[in-house]
């Protein structure tokens, strides 16, 4: 009986000698020790199990106290506050500000609010780099310097703003049908359709963009003390306009200021790579080398619009489509016969907002996607854009084009003009020379593919940040005025 008790006791030495001593002390008397032995161990278990409990007790107080401490500080190493990641190396917390009134939360994205990014500020010289397209900002420990152990204040002010988007379509029906893009699409006697008005279809993201089709009158931007029209509405809510003048100018008029003057696409031409916006030696889709217009896309744009920069839209990219259609090895380079895939849709109109290849997808490299190339947020129109514009596809015929002409769509001007997107590079009609080919927009609206040494009327392409305030109805009389 003595043994079992001791191996059922703490294995602490304090109560082995306690049971000695109570058992030695109640003599030999069978049932005297029975008894008393009972009343011990029923005295001992309750005191252990007290101090059984004491102990849990004390354990969970530590978790509370030790670990949930050390949990709270491990979330502020990963601070997830604006719907993207904070990375901080020391202590940060946030204050927001909506309408210049205090709140507890950040708004949500979407709801007609936009970061005051000259007003929000971090102490500790930490800096937040802001995306309005995904809604997230990401702290910038670059120039930290705190001198004291302080933690840093992040304080963002939020104001109520006008969407572009419910500004632009807030009165314009949007048709609810695919144009027909075999037809060249206007309201007067040269149309084959009267296709006209703001239609609806995806672009490289697979989200919805709408786009102005026809002769169009209510596509008018006053920007930066030029004139532009408005080609779409891009799927992050973006405006993207094509050049059109230091005037406003009516639909089919002819007039060499609707261009910021003119130039080559490239001077060069007997070799696949001068398609490309930008072009390296012995590959389809390079990027190393700027062509002769994208130079002077990027001059327009530190000439005239780098004080504009803020209302600039960085993620909408320019897509130089050079996918082909062929087959052999060494297609895209040097003088391997190459038919690009625009030159195929546009033979077939099927004209299309995707881009194929993330390498021809051209973006600054602040974007969140494509090839992050570009020096500025500008570039060209795509042949796709005009085809979806009102100007017809059709099929070559092997010298002149069967495609029409579009003499009053809102891109017409009366001089020719160059797009971003490559028809391909072959030898036609004899011609002992290797000539590299791109879309073009002729004088009258015929879309045709043409050289890239010939001189076309520059016409660079923007994209206006979704959240900037605009007022206007958008006709010529009365433009939308970004503020």
């Amino acid at each position: 009986m003595l043994t079992i008790v001791l191996k059922n006791k703490l294995c602490y030495h304090k109560y082995d000698i306690i049971s000695r001593v109570r058992i030695e002390k109640y003599g030999h008397s069978n049932s005297g020790e029975k008894m008393k032995l009972e009343k011990f161990k029923v005295k001992n278990i309750k005191k252990t199990s007290i101090n059984l409990f004491l102990i849990g007790i004390g354990l969970l107080l530590g978790y509370f106290l030790f670990g949930r401490s050390y949990a709270f500080y491990e979330e502020n190493k990963n601070f997830d506050v604006i719907n993207g990641t904070v990375e901080d190396p020391g202590d940060i917390y946030f204050a927001y500000y909506i309408d210049g009134e205090i709140s507890r939360e950040m708004p949500k994205q979407n709801t007609g609010y936009t970061l005051d990014e000259t007003k929000s500020n971090c102490t500790n010289g930490v800096k937040i780099n802001w995306n309005h397209s995904t809604w997230q900002g990401v702290t910038d420990y670059t120039s930290y310097s705190a001198t004291t152990n302080t933690r840093t204040k992040c304080t963002l002010y939020f104001n109520k703003t006008s969407k572009t988007v419910s500004t632009v379509l807030g009165n314009i029906e949007v048709n609810n049908y695919t144009p027909d893009f075999t037809k060249s699409a206007c309201d007067d006697e040269t149309c084959e359709s009267h296709e006209k008005g703001i239609y609806e279809t995806t672009d490289t993201d697979g989200n919805p963009t709408y786009y102005y089709r026809g002769s169009v009158e209510n596509n008018y931007v006053k920007f930066a003390g030029f004139y532009w029209r408005i080609i779409r509405i891009n799927s992050n809510g973006s405006i993207r306009m094509i050049y059109d003048g230091t005037s406003a100018h009516s639909n089919g008029e002819a007039s060499e200021d609707r261009q910021y003057g003119t130039s080559q696409f490239n001077p060069n031409y007997n070799n696949n790579m001068y398609v490309g916006y930008m072009y390296t030696s012995g590959e389809a889709n390079g990027t190393g080398t700027s062509s002769i217009i994208k130079t002077n896309v990027d001059k327009f744009y530190t000439d005239k619009l780098s004080s504009y920069a803020s209302k600039l839209d960085t993620n909408a990219g320019f897509c130089g489509d050079r996918s082909n259609l062929n087959r052999q090895s060494g297609v895209g380079t040097g003088i391997v016969i190459t038919y690009n895939k625009g030159y195929l849709r546009v033979a077939e109109s099927t004209p299309t907002l995707t881009c194929e290849n993330a390498n021809d997808y051209y973006t600054v490299a602040s974007a969140s996607s494509g090839n992050k190339k570009l020096s500025y947020p500008t570039g060209l129109i795509t042949v796709d854009e005009v085809v979806l514009a009102g100007h017809a596809g059709g099929v070559f015929d092997g010298y002149y084009t069967r495609m029409k002409s579009n003499n009053s769509s809102y891109l017409v001007t009366g001089s020719g003009f160059c797009t971003i997107t490559p028809a391909g590079g072959y030898n036609p009609f004899g011609f002992t020379d290797w000539l590299a080919l791109l879309f073009s927009v002729g004088g009258s609206g015929l879309i045709d593919d043409n050289y890239t040494y010939g001189t076309y009327g520059l016409r660079p392409v923007i994209n206006i940040r979704s959240d900037v305030t605009i007022t206007g109805s958008g006709t010529m009389t009365d433009p939308y005025v970004v503020s």
